[in-house]
């Protein structure tokens, strides 16, 4: 009866557990790439610097349109009327007019203002490569570390069979009159030991699912990953003040340097006077549709020679930001070179400790294989052989640990480089 309460209980479960697969149309294992693409749908800030981006281009657009002329078009219809004496006079008035403006010279503001906007939109456009880069890196590193956790745990359960074992070997040795209590206590010791770090390994797990969850912009953990942790061999260091060029902080603080110094030429602008070319037809009439053509052309001139020293204040305040971001520059300049060294550095000794590592490994492995045989035949002590035992387990967590540090290590290098995994849409 238990049985077939449970086997309706699932039965009454399964549609609902595959509509809900059909709703969030996510694969039961992702890949890297996969995360990624679902990074980038999800994340908030990649959202805002893409948004960030087509605001600066419509900006820039909008600077461009001071080059074109200005197109307008009016009409009116206007009745009036005027006392005089008992006589009432009404007058009706209809006017049509077309205009066309051009500015012919604006004391160079249209130029410099364009010139601003390219370089915003420049500064947009490096900070959204800049997200993409963050995003990158965020999603890597969660990515491995649910990699090494997943590792850890079978890592974690060939330990515990291999304690298991050993603590068994013990205890028959110990029947046998051949080692005392006190070796036996102790390898049940490390057995649990074992055992609590592989429970261990499971609640690590669990939080690294929820940190991949997170980075991706979703709530459920992901289960399973289809993947490996690896490190590729660093590259030979290039020039790294060609490096730093492409590092998107520099060029974000250079395109906000060249933007402050055609800052200062818009508010120069203001000395200047403007020039400007307008001309337009007309037709108007007191009855509609109006009949009198008419037409005119002609060319203004502006200057305003004095504004109460606000252009004079304008322009000192822009040659301050003028100043204020090239010292930012240097100073972003400075700070990225050290960043690409330190990321090199670190990676560069990630790597070549993990190919120590591997060889420490390797001779443990044999070493140990050898000392389970001496010991099993009464030619090696207990306390020896526990210390070879111990060596084993601590370098096969080593590598392990290696190997993440490694990959880490490389993410953080493409990271201080600017370089994303994710195409730049």
């Amino acid at each position: 009866m238990r049985y077939h309460v449970y086997l309706l209980i699932m039965l009454a479960a399964m549609p609902t557990a595959v509509v809900w697969a059909t709703e969030t149309n996510q694969p039961t294992t992702l890949t890297l790439d996969d995360c990624l693409d679902e990074a980038v749908r999800h994340q908030p800030d990649v959202a805002a610097a893409k948004e960030a981006l087509q605001r600066a281009e419509f900006q820039y657009r909008a600077a461009m349109s001071a080059f074109l002329p200005q197109l307008s078009a009016n009409a009116s219809a206007d009745r009036s009327s005027v006392a005089s004496g008992s006589n009432v006079l009404v007058n009706n008035s209809y006017t049509a007019n077309l205009q066309a403006q051009e500015s012919l010279y604006s004391g160079g503001h249209d130029t410099a203002l364009l010139a601003q906007r390219t370089a915003e939109r420049e500064v947009a456009c490096e900070q959204y490569r800049l997200a993409l880069a963050q995003l990158s890196f965020d999603v890597r590193v969660a990515f491995a570390r649910q990699l090494y956790a997943v590792d850890l745990i079978e890592q974690t359960s060939v330990i515990v069979k291999r304690r298991a074992g050993n603590a068994d070997l013990v205890a028959l040795r110990y029947e046998g009159g051949r080692e005392h209590k006190g070796s036996l206590l102790r390898m049940q010791a490390i057995l649990s030991q074992a055992r609590l770090d592989q429970e261990s390994a499971q609640r690590a797990l669990d939080v690294a699912r929820q940190r991949l969850a997170r980075a991706l912009g979703r709530e459920m953990p992901v289960a399973v990953i289809n993947g490996s942790l690896v490190c590729e061999p660093p590259e030979t260091m290039a020039d790294c003040d060609k490096l730093a060029e492409a590092v998107p902080d520099v060029r974000i603080a250079a395109a906000q340097a060249k933007a402050a110094k055609a800052g200062v030429r818009v508010a120069k602008s203001e000395y200047f006077p403007t020039i400007t070319a307008a001309g337009s037809v007309s037709r108007s009439d007191d009855v509609f549709f109006p009949q009198n053509d008419g037409w005119s052309v002609g060319v203004q001139l502006n200057y305003p020679f004095f504004s109460g020293g606000r252009n004079i204040m304008d322009v000192r305040t822009a040659q301050s930001d003028e100043r204020r971001f090239a010292w930012l520059l240097r100073s972003q300049w400075q700070q990225t070179l050290t960043d690409l060294r330190q990321a090199y550095s670190d990676w560069l000794d990630a790597y070549q400790r993990l190919s120590v590592q591997k060889e420490f490994l390797q001779a443990a492995t044999i070493r140990a294989e050898i000392a389970r045989n001496q010991y099993t035949t009464g030619l090696l002590s207990f306390d020896n052989w526990d210390i070879i035992e111990n060596d084993l387990i601590t370098q096969q967590k080593a590598e392990l640990t290696a190997r993440r540090d490694a990959a880490l290590a490389q993410a953080a290098w493409e990271k201080a480089r600017g370089i994303s995994l994710l195409p730049a849409k």
